[in-house]
């Protein structure tokens, strides 16, 4: 089981009758998705899918084999009919076929500690009586992902990156992922002047909230390793010691 696997889809910007129907349907250009999903990789070992091979079809693929799983995108909730809420990938052969329904992500098999949507809207749908809000987030939840971070409403692409990456920077540092994205917050609020909620307060965390023990998993190695070499030490020098006497 591998960890980081982030996607940054490409929404083309030229202004042909496609993107304008694109724009209309709020899947206009994204300029720093791809600056988001390359912060994160240089933090992590991360596997990334951007541009045109961050298509649905590589998403589906390979997204059972991570735990942690990062979509820096577009999307869209619908409150009338929560299934048909979707998240955006590449255009491959058409535009409809490049959207992940809420419906669909019900048959998807993860094994995922946390997802990220990084994208407008994720964690909002359609109320429905005895069964809540049928969202991005809840497909994302019933596909496998022990938590989630998603978004209350539309979302700013250039100060989420920011604060995705002061997020993504208290993950490394062994925070638990709620205090890691409040932390993110207070920091980003401290250090820009666009402090309005608008802009850092959409994300919200919902489900485990452990750290992620990358960190901790590679010390346990390293000592693993040295408690190794200090036995094999001292096996030599018991050895030695019997062959001198």
């Amino acid at each position: 089981m591998m960890y980081w696997l982030a996607f940054a889809p490409k929404f083309t910007n030229s202004e042909d009758v496609e993107t304008i129907a694109m724009r209309r349907n709020g899947l206009g250009h994204l300029k720093y998705n791809t600056i988001e999903v390359a912060a994160i990789d240089n933090l992590f070992n991360t596997n990334v899918f951007k541009d045109s091979s961050a298509t649905k079809t590589n998403f589906i693929s390979n997204a059972k084999d991570y735990k942690i799983i990062h979509l820096s995108t577009h999307a869209k909730s619908n409150d009338t009919y929560g299934d048909y809420s979707f998240i955006a990938f590449s255009k491959n052969d058409s535009l409809q076929k490049d959207k992940l329904y809420v419906r669909e992500l019900y048959n998807l098999d993860l094994d995922a500690d946390m997802v990220v949507l990084s994208a407008c809207e994720t964690g909002i749908g359609e109320l429905k009586k005895g069964e809540g809000v049928i969202s991005l987030a809840r497909a994302f939840t019933y596909a496998g992902a022990r938590s989630t971070i998603t978004s209350l409403w539309n979302v700013n692409d250039a100060q989420t990156t920011k604060l995705m990456t002061l997020f993504y920077t208290n993950l490394k540092e062994g925070m638990p992922k709620d205090e890691a994205l409040r932390k993110a917050k207070l920091t980003y609020i401290e250090n820009e002047n666009l402090t309005s909620p608008y802009f850092w307060a959409a994300f919200t965390p919902t489900g485990d909230m452990k750290a992620i023990e990358i960190s901790s998993n590679s010390k346990l190695k390293y000592i693993g390793i040295g408690a190794l070499l200090l036995v094999l030490l001292f096996g030599v020098r018991f050895f030695l010691k019997k062959r001198i006497a």
